[in-house]
Parts: C-alpha cells; sequence; structure tokens
C-alpha cells in the first residue's frame, strides 16, 4: 500500500481549488458581461476594436413620403435634403415623444390654390384624443401646444429659410373622434416664423396670419 503524504495531499487540493475558482470567474464574466459590471453589450473583435452590438432601431426614412408620389419639386427638394429631413423625423419622435404619421413627411402645396411653386414642408402628426373638447377647442389646443416646439426642431436646419420654392411649414394633426375621422391642418409662412422667432411676433399672431384647414381641405377660423 502506497504511502501518502499529508503534505502532497493537501497541496493538490489547494490547486484544485484554485483552478475551479479561476473558472467560475471566468463564466461569471461571460454570463454578466463586461468585466467592471456595466454589461454595455460590447466585445473585442480579433484587431482589438470594440465591436457595438446593434439593436433594430426605427427606419426614420419610412415617415417620409413615398418620392415617387410627387407632381411637384418637391421630390427634387426631398432627395436633396433627405439627411436632414431624417434627422428631424428622429429628433421629433424621439426628443419630443410625437406619433408623426409614417409617409406624410415632405413637401406640400395649397391644392386650392393651384400653385405647385409655392411648398410647404411639414407632416401629420396622430393625436390620441382623451378628452371631450369639441372640435374647434381641441385644435387649438393641439396648434398652441405642439407647432411652436416643431418649428424649433424644422429649423435647426436651413433648407425652409434657404429655399425660394419652399414658403413655409404645414403641421396636421389627425385623431378620431366618436369612430370618424378628424384633422386640422396649419399653414404658417416663413416670413411670419422669422417675425415669430426674433419677437417681433406672438406664437398666437403666427398662428392668427397663418391659415387653417379641416379634415376637408377647408379654410376655417379657430378662436386663437
Amino acid at each position: 500500500m502506497p504511502f501518502n503524504n499529508p503534505l502532497r495531499i493537501s497541496f493538490y487540493s489547494f490547486l484544485i481549488t484554485i483552478v475551479i475558482s479561476a473558472a467560475a470567474c471566468a463564466s461569471a464574466v461571460e454570463m454578466n458581461g463586461s468585466a467592471d459590471g456595466s454589461n454595455r453589450g460590447e466585445g473585442k473583435g480579433g484587431n482589438g476594436n470594440a465591436v457595438v452590438v446593434k439593436k433594430d432601431a426605427v427606419k426614420y426614412e419610412d415617415f417620409l413620403v413615398d418620392i415617387n408620389s410627387y407632381s411637384t419639386n418637391g421630390g427634387f427638394y426631398q432627395n436633396k435634403y433627405k439627411k436632414d429631413i431624417i434627422s428631424i423625423a428622429k429628433d421629433i419622435t424621439e426628443n419630443q415623444d410625437i406619433d408623426v404619421s409614417k409617409g406624410s413627411m415632405g413637401f406640400y402645396f395649397d391644392k386650392k390654390s393651384k400653385r405647385t411653386d409655392r411648398l410647404f414642408f411639414g407632416f401629420d402628426i396622430i393625436i390620441n384624443k382623451d378628452n371631450n373638447l369639441e372640435y374647434s377647442r381641441f385644435s387649438v389646443k393641439l396648434i398652441q401646444e405642439n407647432v411652436t416646439g416643431i418649428i424649433d426642431e424644422i429649423y435647426k436646419y436651413k433648407f425652409v429659410t434657404s429655399e425660394n420654392e419652399v414658403v413655409g411649414v404645414v403641421i396636421g394633426f389627425k385623431w378620431m373622434d366618436a369612430g370618424t375621422n378628424q384633422q386640422v391642418n396649419i399653414w404658417i409662412k416663413k416670413e411670419d416664423i422669422a417675425l415669430f422667432l426674433n419677437e417681433r411676433l406672438t406664437a398666437n399672431e403666427m398662428f392668427q396670419r397663418g391659415t387653417i384647414t379641416n379634415s376637408a381641405g377647408r379654410v376655417i377660423l379657430l378662436p386663437l
């Protein structure tokens, strides 16, 4: 029967304990993320560069008008300023938590005037109506609470002011009321926007100078 040296057994036990502990630590780092506990979702490539794991993002391009639907120069301007327009869509949907209607962000003209050389940049917003306000009061509420902030976002970019054929901004609000589709649109000329931004008009004065249309496209007056 071989002699079992107690010191040798203790040494082997010590080595086994170290190996098991190291394996456990390695497993913990692999399961929990980065070693500093931040769990950033990053790893290392073979060249040592950080590899960021990208999540599925909203396709902001989906908010733009179908380029093939234009009968005006709106398609030209949309292509020219596509990067800026996508940035506006991202800024507004993320920073202001606004539900922009997909396929609505682009350049429009007043069909009643038939002036296809006078384009307004804008889009539609989907509203969840959760009050009992009648149409005119609810429309005023939407315009007063949202339009100036939207103009601020649009005017971070210069294409409305720089293009002669782009004469202003149009914002539409859509909602359901008792099973009926409702909409209000406000068309604001860039000259009036400039006066507002330079504090020569109040917001309500700018709105009053604008043209407001209803669900049927008719010009209406609101108590602004």
